[in-house]
């Protein structure tokens, strides 16, 4: 097993990793009295119940449970164990830490991971070096400049090229001790059966790297040079790589999506560089497949709305509407940015530049709602009178399944005005078919897309009421993580004596915690209570209770002990009465008589 890290060092990566910071990186926060909330990045919500408590450095979601330190936080969202948590967040701020040798199996697990990362670094690096400093490269570097790429995008993207060759990756990686079978699990190298030699995965196409939320190359997205299919090829599924929980670019464009509260999603790669180029920083893309839940929640940690813009074709159309939903879903407000016939986003920049991309399309995009109409009005011939009718008629059927009276009014208007129809017989119309779905049962299925609004209830669930014991073992817990001589005064009196088996623990830890010269600091005991993964999270969820100045008085500190020993023997005289109960209808009326006897002060002291 890997050398245990010390506590001192632990402890000086905790102190050097502000809570706020790292949380920071992943969910959009905002100040809530003392506290920040958000959304929670650990389970799909539309309105923020994950808090970051910065006095007391921890957090807790109060949606689904999740809490702790930034330990914690780091080993949830990248699935670390804990001293891969410590390392990494050591990582961040400086500090180094020796590695020592194990060979337990997550030691083994943390160094093929290793491996793979090192082995994207070194080929991205090698395939950008490639594209831009060799003959090898000069097709590809040119594709590139002719399709108004500049240098300065080429460099901040990483882009690279693959050789035309089975087995340059190949020799590249082995030279350098690369396990092959590893390379080909990380992705970069396949081969036809398991019994044949790996060759390059990717040969004669232009690379993009694509990181993590950390900024490092996990995988790579390749296109080719000329019709060849298929024309785009990402890296598979690996340890490394998950597309449909990572976004391209969102690592380098979350800073101005926070910033701006918005995101602009595209179909691929090319259109996010493009728009990058022409100053729209807060551009991000799928991985090659349609956008899936687990993004669309990542978006929304990050921002409120979202513009689509996909491009203008029927696969476009049919992506935009299926995206909208997920983001909707998801808490988004989402607008769509119609591209002109037969253009996508990068076709429009380079022909129209940059400030006309922001101008006439970003910032001309529809409301989700106007979109829909827009590309059902696309379907029918508006100068017949009969196509019309049956445009009026499916538009009144998508107005009615807005949630909203006041957005069904809005566009009921504008189809009045623009076929100059009376409103009147325009809402009669909509009103029967609207109870005509209703009574097809067709308002139970709604999809969510029609809810373009971020859902700001709340629906809080009645806590059932707490025995006064578990609420006095809770609370003076809570004193003692704030106090090393209350907790002297509590082992003292109640010890060992909790009846909640994760209290008794946290007590033994506190009391252990103190006994080794700690001083009192929640963050730092829950540091030191590692990757026990339920203490840490109990120890957290009462760190979030506020210690006002009268609880610590030394009479309610009296009566809050005196309720966890008044409980601890009235468990105590139960179980000794069911042994008496016991006794008696075995007809053992010695032992009945002696428990009688010993029930007898027990029960005195309970008066």
């Amino acid at each position: 097993m890997a050398g245990r890290i010390p506590e001192d060092v632990i402890e000086q990566v905790r102190a050097q990793n502000d809570i706020m910071d790292v949380v920071g990186q992943y969910v959009h926060l905002k100040k809530t009295g003392r506290n920040y909330f958000g959304l929670c990045p650990f389970h799909s919500e539309k309105s923020p119940s994950f808090a970051v408590h910065p006095d007391k450095q921890i957090f807790r979601c109060y949606g689904c449970g999740e809490s702790g330190n930034v330990f914690s936080f780091i080993m949830k969202i990248e699935g670390l164990e804990f001293p891969e948590a410590v390392h990494n967040l050591a990582q961040r701020v400086g500090i180094d830490i020796p590695r020592e040798e194990g060979t337990s199996e997550n030691e083994k697990a943390r160094k093929r991971k290793e491996s793979m990362l090192a082995a994207h670094d070194l080929v991205a690096k090698l395939y950008h070096h490639l594209l831009l400093n060799t003959d090898h490269g000069s097709r590809a570097r040119n594709y590139l400049l002719n399709r108004q790429m500049q240098l300065a995008t080429i460099e901040e993207f990483g882009l690279g090229y693959s050789l035309e060759s089975w087995d340059f990756i190949t020799h590249f990686l082995e030279k350098r001790g690369f396990s092959l079978s590893l390379m080909e699990e990380a992705g970069l190298l396949s081969r036809k059966d398991k019994n044949s030699r790996p060759f390059d995965r990717f040969r004669g196409r232009v690379m993009f790297p694509i990181h993590d939320s950390q900024g490092r190359v996990v995988a790579f997205g390749a296109r080719t040079l000329g019709d060849e299919q298929p024309k785009y090829l990402n890296s598979p599924e690996t340890p490394l790589f998950n597309k449909s929980q990572l976004l391209f670019n969102l690592h380098r464009a979350r800073a101005h999506i926070r910033r701006q509260q918005e995101a602009i999603l595209f179909e691929g790669y090319v259109d996010v560089i493009s728009a990058w180029q022409a100053g729209v920083h807060n551009g991000i893309a799928s991985l090659g497949t349609s956008l899936t839940e687990q993004q669309a929640r990542l978006i929304r940690r990050n921002a409120e709305s979202v513009i689509l813009c996909y491009d203008s074709d029927q696969a476009g159309i049919e992506a935009a509407f299926k995206g909208a939903d997920l983001l909707v879903a998801a808490g988004c407000t989402v607008r769509v940015a119609q591209m002109p016939k037969g253009m996508d986003p990068d076709d429009y920049i380079r022909q129209h530049g940059g400030e006309k991309f922001k101008q006439e399309i970003l910032l001309n995009a529809f409301s989700l709602p106007s979109y829909r109409l827009q590309v059902i009005r696309s379907r029918y011939a508006l100068n017949d009178e009969t196509e019309r009718m049956k445009f009026i008629h499916e538009a009144l059927e998508e107005i009615s399944r807005l949630p909203s009276a006041v957005e069904r009014d809005h566009y009921l208007r504008q189809l009045a005005d623009e076929f100059h129809l009376s409103l009147d017989a325009i809402k009669q119309e909509q009103r029967k078919i609207f109870k005509q779905q209703k009574k097809a049962g067709n308002r139970d299925n709604l999809k969510d897309g029609w809810n373009n609004s971020i859902d700001s209830s709340r629906y809080v669930a009645e806590k059932p009421m707490l025995p006064a014991y578990i609420k006095s073992e809770q609370y003076l817990l809570v004193l003692m993580m704030h106090s090393a001589e209350i907790a002297e005064q509590v082992q003292a009196k109640v010890g060992a004596d909790f009846a909640i088996e994760d209290h008794a623990a946290l007590a033994a830890h506190l009391y252990r915690y103190y006994a080794e010269g700690y001083e009192p600091d929640v963050a730092r005991f829950i540091s030191y209570l590692q990757d026990e993964k339920r203490l840490v999270e109990k120890a957290a969820e009462l760190a979030t209770i506020d210690v006002q100045a009268h609880l610590m008085s030394p009479r309610i500190l009296e009566d809050y002990m005196e309720h966890v020993i008044k409980n601890s023997k009235r468990m105590q005289i139960e179980k000794m009465e069911k042994e008496k109960l016991k006794y008696e209808r075995m007809g053992n009326t010695a032992e009945a008589v002696r428990i009688s006897l010993e029930l007898i002060p027990l029960k005195r002291a309970l008066k």
